[in-house]
């Protein structure tokens, strides 16, 4: 279908929003200066080993130790040199099946068999040694960065993986006739060691395209490799392409018609950028020129105060509840407003199935990922969760992430998972509330008031004879006052009679201070 990438600077920052037929689903933001972690090789230092899940911490030099687990150790004799078999490394060779833009997925299949005849970890590592490692996934609330030593370079048109001998097509790429052609470009390209895998942008793309690609991703290899070893850990040796750049790397060929920007500076670099790796694409991009700034002249700032709030009104009256943990995601689907079908199961089926659709744009458009559950409206017909199932994998098609959906649950819950790299658009975009502390609600007024006459007994009699002042929230002295009039034993009168209840609008709605004068 018909797309197009809208990339802006406004505010110190770089937004930017990719459009399916006119329609917002994906949405990125990255503060200048600050490249997202995913991408990044550094020299790091082991720290701690952990026999007991087969794992080591690394320190990155972020502040927080990485995680790296057994699976994801590479050491110098555990992969074959270029041209010798695959086998020898996984097992058995990793097919087509298993590659997806050339992604984790490779680095998952070989990973999983590793585990299966690698010597412990604890025979593999000891604390202090360094390792060259890739951030596969950067922290999300309280746990770190996870990192792999298997290294990936991504390109235009290819995925270099200079530890592998594999060269393979992506999945993603379905005719046999361009399939065949491109492996046989791969096998051409004799002067690049290391594994190779094809992109889905490098379908239709000529042989200088690939080699030019693959040799400049293998000279970034090289001086990664040197800088390493100039360098004392922890150290990054490799950072990602900003975000304007990644988006262009990574930008689908086909149906992207357009590609607008609102400033010169990012205008001449992507130019200059897409000229060298894809001149097709480089005709695409346009200056914007419009009176208006760029977002708000394509409602895109409406678009991202609805990305940031949980509940996703429906076409139909309808509408999803969203809520991010960090275990999981869940989506509540409720009917709303929508009464329009005559029969109770029409109803109920028409929300889902529209359901399904917003589903997996809203899971596009803010970037959530990992375990995601989705509670449908209960159907009794099961054609109709048959239904519903088929839309939502319909929809998933178009998600440039890796989705796997796992089915309808004993629960009658819809379980599925997409590949996470990064918390999501809500996290670039909010912090945690300085009331409620990410927990999203605040104590109630009585719940105050009680903490308070229950810190009032414990230092009484270390308080005798003095005036008591609790000082709380205008919004909450109401409570206070209520609960002192009506509080018996274990507070005497003489106790009740010497605490006085001041007001503070300054003072946070979950907070007290106890004064004694």
């Amino acid at each position: 279908m018909p797309s197009d990438l809208l990339v802006s600077r406004l505010g110190g920052m770089t937004w930017a929003a990719f459009r399916e037929d006119g329609v917002p689903v994906e949405l990125r933001v990255e503060q200048e200066g600050e490249r997202g972690a995913v991408g990044r090789i550094v020299k790091a230092r082991v720290t701690r080993v952990l026999p007991g899940i087969q794992s080591a911490f690394l320190d990155v030099g972020s502040g927080r130790d990485a995680f790296l687990h057994n699976g994801d150790l590479v050491l110098p004799g555990d992969v074959p040199a270029s041209g010798e078999p695959e086998a020898e490394l996984a097992g058995e060779p990793v097919t087509d099946d298993e590659i997806d833009e050339g992604d984790d997925l490779v680095q998952e299949a070989a990973r999983r068999r590793r585990i299966a005849r690698s010597a412990p970890i604890e025979d593999r590592l000891a604390v202090g040694r360094e390792l060259l490692v890739q951030v596969a996934r950067e922290g999300i609330g309280s746990k770190g960065a996870r990192v792999t030593c298997c290294i990936a370079l991504p390109g235009r048109h290819v995925v270099y993986l200079p530890q592998l001998s594999f060269r393979g097509v992506s999945r993603r790429i379905e005719d046999p006739e361009e399939r065949a052609r491109l492996r046989a470009i791969l096998e051409s390209l004799e002067g690049v060691p290391g594994g190779i895998i094809v992109r889905t942008a490098g379908e239709g793309a000529e042989e200088p395209a690939f080699r030019s690609d693959a040799a400049a991703l293998h000279r970034q290899w090289l001086a990664v490799q040197a800088k390493a070893a100039a360098s004392q850990a922890p150290a990054v040796v490799h950072t990602e392409l900003d975000l304007a750049l990644r988006l262009l790397r990574d930008a689908p060929r086909e149906g992207l018609e357009r590609i607008l920007l609102d400033d010169p500076d990012l205008h001449e670099r992507a130019v200059r950028y897409l000229s060298d790796t894809d001149p097709e694409l480089a005709a695409r991009v346009r200056m914007h020129a419009g009176p208006r700034p760029l977002f708000e002249t394509y409602g895109l700032d409406r678009e991202i105060e609805r990305a940031l709030k949980p509940r996703v009104w429906l076409r139909s009256g309808g509408h999803l509840v969203i809520q991010q943990t960090e275990a999981l995601v869940s989506v509540d689907v409720n009917t709303g407003k929508f009464v329009g079908a005559r029969r109770v199961e029409e109803t109920v089926l028409k929300t889902n199935l529209e359901a399904a659709e917003e589903i997996a744009r809203q899971l596009r458009l803010r970037d959530l990922g990992g375990i995601i559950v989705v509670d449908f409206i209960d159907m009794e017909a099961p054609e109709s969760r048959a239904r519903v199932l088929a839309a939502l994998e319909e929809s998933l098609r178009r998600d440039r992430a890796r989705t796997k959906v796992a089915g309808w649950s004993d629960l009658g819950l819809v379980q599925m998972t997409r590949k996470r790299t990064r918390p999501g658009v809500g996290a670039a975009l909010t912090k945690v509330c300085p009331l409620c502390a990410g927990h999203g609600r605040l104590k109630s007024p009585e719940t105050v008031a009680r903490e308070a006459l229950s810190e009032v007994l414990r230092v009484a009699d270390a308080l005798e004879g003095r005036e008591i002042v609790l000082r709380v929230h205008p919004e909450i002295a109401p409570a206070l006052r209520r609960a002192l009039e009506t509080s018996g034993p274990p507070l005497d009168s003489g106790t009740l009679a010497s605490i006085r209840v001041e007001e503070d609008p300054d003072l946070r709605q979950d907070r007290f201070d106890l004064l004694a004068l």
